[in-house]
């Protein structure tokens, strides 16, 4: 079979299952064979044997299992991560999330920074390849998770972060400048898509009845500890009631920023 027929062929068995079937059937077969994309092009009337195990990631794709768990890669900011089932597949949202916190470090001279779930390690990595000076803390409540970022931090060579095993920051010790976090924040019930409902993890997902209960509890516990700066992503619909409950705990110095899709997606505190 040739490299033509083959995407040709993946391309109608993914149809109904993802939203780019032929770009998602070219990835699958350049991982396949260890070549890019641009190699499929260049060579598309290459004959190619032995696909079994090509159709079975076609399959496992059909099934709505995530491009990136197949492939054990995901793209996030300007790195490359290793991913696994299990833990959460970091979003091009959280990406905002970063630049937020960024301009943090950057003005106010941060030195310390507190990361609350660290699933892959993708904000907590990003940012110490960004500041190498930054001392971060990232903890997560899970050890799945806390296995990935470590072979991820091992992967970049990074020294300025330390794991913890820590619900929220219970076990950190130590002061810092800033938190950030991107926890669980949907409601509980809420309907998601098929390919984050079976397979992502539900821990990373859904933060209680209401949704927003983790996001509260991470506002007090950052208030109490007299950290300075908090940066967390939320649910598009969160905005009013975080708002409240802010007012209502004396929190003035807060606002909220919006995803490149005109949704409300977070929030920056200055706790006075």
């Amino acid at each position: 079979m040739t490299i033509k027929t083959a995407i040709h062929k993946a391309t109608t068995l993914l149809s109904e299952s993802c939203p780019r079937p032929q770009f998602e059937a070219q990835l699958l077969l350049a991982h396949f064979l260890g070549q890019d994309r641009i190699y499929l092009t260049l060579h598309d009337n290459k004959e190619i044997e032995d696909l079994e195990a090509f159709w079975q990631l076609i399959e496992r794709r059909s099934n709505h299992e995530p491009y990136e768990y197949i492939v054990g890669k995901v793209s996030f900011y300007d790195i490359e991560l290793f991913i696994n089932e299990g833990v959460l597949i970091p979003r091009p949202e959280t990406e905002i999330l970063i630049d937020k916190v960024s301009k943090i470090i950057e003005t106010q001279n941060i030195q310390s920074m507190a990361e609350i779930g660290v699933g892959s390690g993708a904000i907590s990595i990003v940012l110490a390849r960004k500041f190498p000076h930054l001392q971060i803390i990232a903890t997560d409540l899970y050890e799945a998770p806390l296995k990935l970022a470590q072979k991820n931090i091992k992967h970049f060579g990074l020294e300025n972060i330390t794991l913890i095993q820590s619900n929220l920051m219970d076990n950190v010790s130590q002061k810092v400048d800033l938190v950030v976090s991107n926890p669980p924040y949907i409601a509980e019930g809420f309907k998601l898509e098929k390919n984050v409902e079976a397979y992502e993890p539900s821990t990373a997902l859904f933060g209680g009845r209401v949704g927003d209960e983790l996001l509260k509890q991470i506002i007090l516990d950052t208030h109490k500890r007299g950290v300075k700066y908090l940066a967390c992503e939320m649910g598009y619909d969160q905005k009013a009631p975080l708002s409240s409950f802010m007012d209502a705990h004396a929190i003035s110095n807060y606002s909220f920023y919006q995803d490149l899709a005109g949704l409300d997606r977070g929030f920056v505190v200055e706790f006075d």
